[in-house]
């Protein structure tokens, strides 16, 4: 089952059992859902209502947004503000919007304006207005009540936590079972693949399927093989969602001596407002015996070892047993012990 424009990326359910018409219009009801709360590309979404109120106010998400609004708490604190759901503001001012047209790594020069290195982007200089920190919320609330526009992107965990909700969605509609024991093992094998953030579920615990990890320095190959059981698994690469800051007009006041055609990717370190450039890609894994939003946190935890330290990410790690691998610029690879992955040799 395939919906092709869900979330920007396009979803793709792969089931052992038939999927009825009920439940894929039960799907697409969620995704239209989810889009017009989320969505910063939607006009008419919450999101983008916020980031138009002059004066801020209350705004009331549902409450299946509760655990995602967690899921940033954990990631913001973690990072030390590195991750932050307020890069919305930075994306905008970088041409990130509906019109952004993204280029391939292959098409990429590699001389000066390459945001391989953080010199192109000296005289880039931003205090973000708004920070997740300064959102007022009641603990365990879904009401967000801020004094000015903000905008919000949610796509560092966003995709993961759908590919959740989703995979919840089709256990209760194909067990029938009830949203309270709906992390139970399945009777049947489904895959819900979000863009690459996928999610697997075997009645079979044992069982495991093969993903081939993208090369971020080519992206027609593949650098390793993971074999994954039922659980999550998510990356995040600088070789995809890569444009050319061509305007700096966006930019205000701190477009003075600012480079022309800088390459800028979606990666952004919410600190100083610079695409990350430590990392060319990485990979993450969560099982779903050990988390409740298992792709979420792979989601979020492929993002944020772009922006920041490794141990910072530590508590995070341990409590969710994540397993991760990194690729950095000289091709150098660092995983953890168990990542469930071949990587072939150079």
């Amino acid at each position: 089952m395939a919906f092709e424009r869900a979330l920007g990326t396009g979803i793709i359910i792969s089931s052992s059992v038939p999927i009825a018409q009920r439940v894929e219009q039960r799907i697409r009801a969620f995704v239209d859902e989810y889009e017009s709360v989320l969505s910063r590309f939607r006009a008419d979404s919450l999101v983008s209502r916020m980031a138009c109120a002059a004066d801020g106010g209350d705004f009331e998400f549902p409450l299946w947004v509760q655990p995602l609004f967690a899921i940033y708490d954990d990631f913001y604190n973690a990072t030390h503000g590195a991750f932050d759901a307020c890069i919305g503001a930075d994306l905008l001012a970088l041409g990130y919007d509906n019109s952004v047209r993204f280029i391939p790594q292959s098409a990429v020069s590699t001389g000066k304006n390459e945001n391989s290195s953080i010199d192109s982007w000296a005289n880039y200089r931003r205090a973000l207005p708004v920070t997740w920190a300064d959102i007022s919320r009641d603990d365990g609330g879904t009401t967000l009540r801020t004094n000015q526009p903000v905008q919000l992107d949610f796509g560092a965990a966003g995709k993961g936590y759908f590919v959740d909700l989703v995979t919840q969605i089709i256990k209760e509609e194909l067990s029938g079972d009830s949203p309270s024991n709906s992390d139970s093992p399945a009777d049947f094998d489904f895959l819900v693949n979000a863009g690459g953030d996928m999610r697997a579920c075997f009645s079979n615990e044992d069982y495991q399927i093969k993903v081939a990890l993208e090369n971020p320095f080519d992206t027609t190959q593949a650098v390793a093989v993971a074999s994954i059981a039922s659980g999550a698994l998510c990356a995040s690469s600088s070789a995809r969602r890569r444009w050319k800051v061509k305007d700096a007009s966006y930019l205000g006041k701190d477009a003075s001596g600012f480079e022309s055609n800088l390459i800028a990717t979606h990666l952004i370190n919410a600190l100083d407002g610079i695409p990350a450039c430590d990392l060319c890609a990485s990979w993450a894994y969560v099982s779903s015996k050990t988390c409740d939003f298992p792709t979420a946190y792979a989601d979020a935890l492929a993002t944020a070892l772009f922006v920041s330290q490794e141990s910072d990410l530590q508590k995070i790690v341990q409590t969710t047993s994540a397993e991760f691998a990194v690729m950095l610029p000289n091709k150098t690879l660092r995983k953890t012990r168990a990542f469930p992955a071949h990587f072939f040799a150079a």
